[in-house]
């Protein structure tokens, strides 16, 4: 693969990390301004903030395998066991992303009773984009399988 797009992947991913960072802190600072301002939120400061920072961990931890599948790919490693193991954790950051967004949207209607339009969309669009993005994985986690098997196959016949 050509060594400018690797480069710029890994550009881009060193921005997603410090962007998060600044997620980090700033998800922490609108849960205090949402309890101090709405008394709807008032004691989920604390909890939203943890769901919050906890998705954005999944979001990091993703990068850190995309930066060693790069690595692979670079190297002309990635037709091995051991990427797939990098993308299982790519998949299971998506499914506990998803799941913690779900979780807090569903808890902010149901529990709370904050039946704000933006609650249910919030709620909704998280279930699609997250299912979308695990289920798109999936798919090729089994490209990545098959390529896997097709180069073993050709290495015998060579």
């Amino acid at each position: 693969m050509n060594s400018a797009v690797i480069n710029g992947l890994r550009a881009l991913l060193v921005l997603v990390l410090v962007g998060s960072v600044l997620g980090q802190v700033l998800v922490v600072l609108m849960a205090q301004a949402n309890g101090a301002d709405d008394p709807w939120f008032v004691g989920l400061e604390v909890p939203y903030s943890i769901a919050g920072i906890a998705t954005i961990a999944c979001v990091q931890a993703a990068v850190v395998a995309i930066w060693a599948l790069l690595a692979m790919v670079a190297s002309g490693r990635i037709y091995s066991g051991r990427a797939l193991r990098w993308v299982d954790a790519i998949i299971w950051c998506g499914a506990i992303a998803t799941g913690i967004v779900v979780a807090t949207a569903a808890n902010t209607w149901v529990i709370v009773g904050f039946h704000a339009p933006g609650v249910a969309l919030g709620l909704v669009g998280s279930l699609v984009a997250g299912g979308t993005f695990v289920l798109l994985m999936l798919v090729m986690r089994g490209l990545l399988v098959a390529a896997i098997a097709d180069r073993a196959e050709l290495a015998e016949v060579i």
